[in-house]
């Protein structure tokens, strides 16, 4: 009898933790984009945030010449942009990732490689877990999402956790560079080249917004041992096709 409500009183402590860890994790937090450029850095947080209205005015397709050099600078010598361009239109990655398709632990590349995202319309952009990157393959820390104006660009580690917001179905243009070491462009080859441009019609429901706050709280399992799910989109084995039926596969640049 004894040890049974010792049981009892354990269970009921030890659930009352999950609880409370599921209640902490499940709050989102806010930031506007000007507190970002402030805070926010590469050596801490895995990302950093830039503004200048001409970085989306000047830029069609390749980065504007500021917008290039700017990012330069804050990286180490010997850093280049990939010949690769990625352009959204409407629609938004909204499940949490990492970008398998350019990861320093995937592709064990000797040094970091980074993602460059150009947004060209105001409201709601980027969510982010800060520190992610440290912590591959698992996170510790909440959502972040980041309001801001056209012209805001985030630079962050590809390994860190994110996703774009979720935008009501307004109108929105992204685009996205890839960025890393010279020493590196070898095995990151299968980014050289790629131009692509995505315009899809938005869809903004309930099953969505679930699925985004699963796609975090499991990301470890999803982002770790499925990837390889992610790199290339499977036509020919019907298996394969069902399991990427429930992944934004087409995001990933291999449709």
């Amino acid at each position: 009898m004894k040890k049974n409500k010792i049981y009892q009183k354990n269970y009921t402590l030890l659930t009352s933790i999950l609880v409370l860890v599921l209640i902490y994790y499940t709050k989102e937090e806010y930031e506007d984009y000007k507190i970002s450029m402030k805070t926010r850095t590469l050596s801490k947080d895995g990302f950093v945030v830039l503004y200048n209205s001409k970085y989306a005015l000047n830029t069609t397709h390749t980065p504007c010449y500021k917008l290039h050099n700017d990012v330069l600078n804050l990286l180490p010598p010997g850093y280049v942009f990939i010949d690769y361009i990625y352009e959204i239109n409407n629609v938004a990655l909204s499940t949490f990732h990492r970008d398998v398709t350019s990861s320093k632990h995937i592709y064990n590349t000797n040094h970091t490689v980074y993602t460059l995202i150009l947004y060209k319309y105001d409201g709601e952009l980027l969510s982010l877990c800060p520190g992610s990157n440290q912590t591959y393959p698992f996170v510790f820390s909440r959502i972040l999402n980041i309001d801001g104006k056209s012209g805001t660009a985030f630079l962050f580690d590809c390994d860190i956790l994110h996703a774009g917001r979720i935008n009501e179905c307004k109108d929105r243009k992204v685009i996205q560079y890839k960025i890393c070491h010279k020493d590196d462009l070898e095995k990151l080859k299968s980014l050289s080249g790629v131009h692509k441009e995505k315009t899809e019609q938005c869809i903004n429901n309930l099953y969505g917004k679930i699925k985004r706050k699963l796609s975090y709280f499991f990301e470890m399992p999803i982002n770790y041992f499925a990837y390889p799910l992610m790199i290339k989109k499977e036509n020919d084995n019907n298996m394969t096709k069902l399991v990427q039926s429930f992944i934004p596969v087409d995001f990933y640049n291999n449709d």
